[in-house]
């Protein structure tokens, strides 16, 4: 069996140059400097009653952050061809598989549609944007790994390798492990996102989608899946300090009104997002002025099929087995406030299906920064 370095040389992947501590300041802080022509942000927009704001965020506007790009000297978004495309699964199989985009489409009969919100590890309330919810469509990764004879009886981990350099793993339990995926879709290989073809910036013409992760664990420009025993960390992120298993941690945000907003006295919604790959969201708490507690009103089911009927076809929805709010993806919510005069710290907390809430101080990025979020208004 072949160790990580040795996997890596198989690859002829570049060897890593920046330090961890170097490489965090990097990605934080190209999110607004020189990573910023690839990384696209947006405003998320919440799902208000009487106003068509949509629950998929848009293709022209869904964020992109391309890991690679911060650690491999030249990066470039690679161009993949449909016709020539390919992807390898080797390692611990007893038949390795060469597919192609063709082979991919002779399995359409299996391929189901998945609400996941993608979220880039570094956002957080100072990195506004990085994250929307798309419906993305593909075939179990389960299906080919199946075909290719994987050998469970050694096998632990999958180690995924993108045209453009980027690495990841994925521990195998996250496959064939049914317990441990209760509630959450099966890990796909991705050829469309919200009903379109995968764009080249979002890693056409296939990728993976890890429906708890976090957006490091969907390798984009996939063409290349090792079964292997080795169970150490082993990935472009996972070698800078960042958690192995990627699975993304309650979360959410305030999105109206805005950090620093002036707004007028009286009735206010305040609105926002949750999220967590660990359990649907159970509930949100305000806090204004660090007084006490109140919950937010969630967006329902009906709702959001009212307001987005196409997700409707989404496994999550269409299948009686996945209960609402769904496991890694969003739920918005709103509070109505009555604003009086003042400077006002408004706070919100999420806490999910397994009862864990979102803390009220994070400060290690390597899991993801999940405090509660936290704006201040001005009202007037």
């Amino acid at each position: 069996m072949r160790s990580a370095t040795q996997l890596r040389s198989a690859t002829k992947l570049p060897a890593f140059t920046v330090n961890r501590r170097t490489f965090l300041q990097r990605t934080a802080m190209g999110l607004f400097g020189l990573s910023l022509a690839r990384c696209g942000y947006q405003e998320v927009q919440p799902l208000l009653s009487g106003v068509e704001l949509p629950f998929l965020t848009p293709l022209g506007t869904h964020y992109m952050k391309n890991g690679a790009e911060g650690s491999i000297p030249g990066w470039r978004t690679p161009n993949l061809n449909r016709d020539t495309w390919s992807m390898n699964i080797d390692g611990l199989v007893d038949t390795p598989l060469t597919l192609t985009y063709a082979d991919i489409e002779a399995e359409a009969d299996q391929a189901i549609d998945v609400l996941k919100t993608m979220q880039c590890v570094v956002d957080s309330n100072t990195a506004q944007g990085l994250v929307g919810t798309a419906m993305w469509r593909g075939v179990p990764l389960r299906i080919f790994l199946d075909r290719a004879g994987i050998q469970l009886d050694q096998a632990k981990r999958l180690h995924f390798f993108g045209a453009d350099g980027f690495t990841n793993n994925l521990p195998l339990h996250k496959i064939y492990d049914a317990a441990y995926n209760d509630g959450v879709p099966e890990t796909l290989v991705v050829t469309h996102m919200n009903g379109e073809l995968l764009e080249r910036d979002h890693g056409a013409p296939v990728r993976i989608i890890v429906p708890d992760g976090f957006g490091y664990a969907s390798v984009k420009w996939v063409e290349r899946i090792t079964a292997t025993v080795d169970e150490s960390a082993f990935g472009t992120y996972q070698d800078t300090g960042f958690v192995d298993d990627s699975q993304s941690p309650v979360f959410g945000k305030i999105t109206a009104p805005t950090d620093n907003l002036s707004v007028p006295a009286g009735p206010l919604t305040i609105n926002g997002f949750s999220v967590s790959g660990f359990g649907g969201i159970d509930r949100v708490d305000i806090s204004i002025d660090g007084g006490p507690w109140v919950p937010a009103q969630i967006a329902s089911a009906a709702e959001v099929l009212t307001a987005a009927p196409e997700v409707g076809a989404a496994i999550q929805f269409a299948d009686p087995t996945y209960q609402y709010p769904f496991r890694g993806v969003w739920v918005l919510w709103s509070l109505s406030w009555e604003a009086t005069p003042g400077r006002h710290t408004i706070r919100a907390r999420a806490t999910d299906s397994t009862g864990t809430a979102q803390p009220e101080r994070d400060l290690e990025i390597s899991d993801g920064i999940n405090a509660n979020a936290s704006i201040r208004v001005t009202v007037g």
